[in-house]
């Protein structure tokens, strides 16, 4: 194998580990995308109607202590969808801060493949490939925390339930939550308490809380308390139903995710299994992709490849993907 087709093997197989590491990876909890539409424009429509503003009071009083200069930066175009991806992912981190280390990094990985190949595709890609990788760390982290959050929504909802048996107001039931239980539920609850204090109604800080937090278990629980409010009834035992029901359908996922294990194996070893061969007849045998390497078409040999293991990919991702 000569020098330039071993780096591009290199690359691909860190290019097809990464792809099929996003993709085929089976998040537990959360939202489809078209669910995820339907829910921004509902939460939308929830503000609009109070006539209230899209934006955190507890979020808007952090950014006033700012500087004028951090503060400008931080209202900058794109900066408020990276500082929705930071809070959902759980890390408190000023958005601009978060893009100006991502660009360094980007530029100084970039700078580094120029030292080693001198070739401006290798580094294109190597910037592209630099600058996706905190984004996708960042979803990493937020799929984590959003079923870490899953996990524990049911029990906060017996903890709220008991506490409203025992006399407590429900805006001290989402106190008890924060202080009782650990991170991430206790973030967000002692939020969505300070907004309520605040002054906010209590739908629109639910809204809030939900668009930090896209669940469905969390849209059945604000749905629930504020239908109760509206119209009256033991709240208590809703909350305990709902924490029954969200347990259920808990165990459904973690055992449709064991489930699907299996697939997932077999996704990987398919999609490793053209790479492996290739690397093992270059070792065993290394002129017999001699006509390949000499070919001018090589470099469309390796396109054709590439696509095709992406095809691969989406198409097992289809097939294993179940939506519970």
């Amino acid at each position: 194998m000569t020098t330039d087709m071993a780096e591009l093997f290199v690359g691909l197989v860190f290019l097809t580990v990464l792809v099929a590491s996003q993709i085929i990876v089976l998040p537990s909890f959360g939202t489809s995308r078209a669910d995820g539409r339907k829910l921004q424009q509902r939460l939308e429509s929830i503000i609009l109607a109070h006539g209230d503003a899209n934006t955190s009071i507890v979020k808007e009083k952090y950014l006033n202590r700012l500087g004028p200069v951090e503060r400008s930066l931080e209202y900058l175009p794109g900066m408020a969808k990276l500082k929705m991806l930071l809070e959902q992912a759980g890390k408190q981190q000023m958005a601009y801060r978060f893009a100006l280390m991502s660009i360094f990094f980007s530029i100084a990985m970039g700078f580094v493949a120029w030292l080693y190949f001198h070739q401006t595709l290798i580094v294109l890609g190597t910037l592209f490939v630099a600058a996706a990788l905190p984004i996708l760390w960042l979803r990493k982290q937020k799929t984590k925390r959003l079923d870490k959050f899953e996990e524990q929504l049911p029990e906060a909802l017996q903890m709220m339930s008991r506490a409203l048996k025992t006399g407590y107001s429900f805006s001290e039931c989402m106190k008890i939550v924060s202080t009782e239980m650990s991170a991430p539920i206790s973030q967000e609850f002692a939020m969505t308490y300070e907004e309520i204090n605040y002054g906010r109604d209590v739908e629109v800080a639910f809204a809030l809380m939900i668009e930090r937090v896209p669940s469905i278990s969390l849209i059945a629980m604000s749905t629930a308390i504020i239908i109760q409010k509206e119209t009256g009834g033991n709240l208590s035992e809703v909350l305990l139903k709902i924490s029954a029901v969200l347990s259920s359908r808990f165990k459904l996922q973690r055992r449709i995710k064991t489930l699907s294990a299996e697939g997932v194996m077999s996704a990987w070893v398919l999609l490793l299994l053209p790479l492996v061969l290739f690397l093992a007849v270059n070792l065993l045998n290394p002129e017999y992709f001699n006509p390949i390497y000499k070919s001018p078409d090589r470099m469309t040999f390796l396109y054709i490849f590439l696509g095709l293991e992406l095809t691969a990919t989406f198409w097992i991702r289809l097939i294993i993907n179940i939506d519970a």
